[in-house]
């Protein structure tokens, strides 16, 4: 089989508890790095006057999936929205495929990415196959070109990108700091059952968010709330399409450089369990 060409390879990843193969713009990954790795629990038997050892598996099969991608969005669509919504319960999970290597029942297990002007956000996300890694190979794909009007809000994500805080008694929508950090951390419960070589269920055991803004020129000091006082953050892009944190304060920061420029930072982290 011939090498294949970076630019001739497209990855996929489908909604959740979607099984069918989909080419529509909310299912491409536009990947900058791609990796995978099939993984099967064995061990090693000796056996007397044998030559030859023997293996037998002790544990379940798994995959693990990890990506870099540019996400899009623009009218009608957002990829964002899209990927958060994988962090969720689903019973058999979504597949993620590079012709013509598919992973089934991929669980979503962590996303981040980091915005600062001028720059393309990159989205890291990690996801744990529970299922049957199948294919042969990966094949060329034709058709690379970026679909139409999906530049929305990606060559300068900051710009026009307001972030809104909102607890007890205080609300204010911010549009100047230098950089915001958004993450989620998934921790899942495969469970088996007897007699089956694959799970038959992927529990969400708990969620963690944690959205961290720097470099705010002006804000309220919120830090005099109560520990356990809610704090909703929530970011709302140049396109209209919004997403929220909804936890408490976990850190807040001020200081002053050497130019005699204020800048505060904090973070909100919010537990699911």
């Amino acid at each position: 089989m011939p090498y294949v060409a970076y630019q001739n390879v497209r990855a996929f990843l489908s909604a959740g508890d979607s099984q069918s193969l989909s080419t529509g713009t909310y299912n491409i990954l536009y990947a900058t790095t791609f990796n995978a790795s099939n993984t099967t629990q064995l061990k090693r038997i000796k056996r007397i006057g044998q030559e030859l050892d023997y293996y037998i598996q002790t544990g379940p099969k798994s995959a693990s999936i990890s990506t870099t991608v540019i996400p899009v969005t623009g009218a009608g669509f957002n990829q964002f929205t899209g990927f958060l919504a994988l962090t969720g319960d689903f019973t058999s999970g979504s597949y993620i495929q590079v012709p013509n290597y598919r992973f089934d029942k991929c669980f979503l297990k962590s996303f981040s990415f980091s915005a600062e002007p001028w720059k393309p956000i990159f989205v890291d996300m990690q996801f744990d196959s529970y299922g049957l890694a199948t294919g042969d190979g990966i094949n060329s794909y034709a058709g690379q070109d970026f679909p139409t009007g999906a530049q929305t809000g990606i060559v300068s994500p900051l710009r026009g990108t307001s972030i809104t805080f909102t607890t007890t008694n205080f609300t204010q929508t911010i549009n100047q700091y230098e950089n915001l950090n958004f993450s989620v951390e998934v921790d899942r419960a495969p469970n088996f059952e007897i007699g089956n070589e694959y799970t038959t269920k992927v529990s969400v055991a708990k969620i963690t968010k944690s959205l961290q803004v720097n470099g705010i020129s002006n804000i309220d000091w919120l830090s005099d709330y109560q520990p356990n006082t809610s704090v909703t953050g929530t970011i709302t892009m140049a396109d209209g399409n919004s997403f929220s944190v909804i936890g408490v304060l976990s850190s807040q920061t001020s200081s002053v450089d050497n130019n005699g420029v204020a800048k505060g930072g904090l973070q909100i982290v919010e537990e699911m369990i």
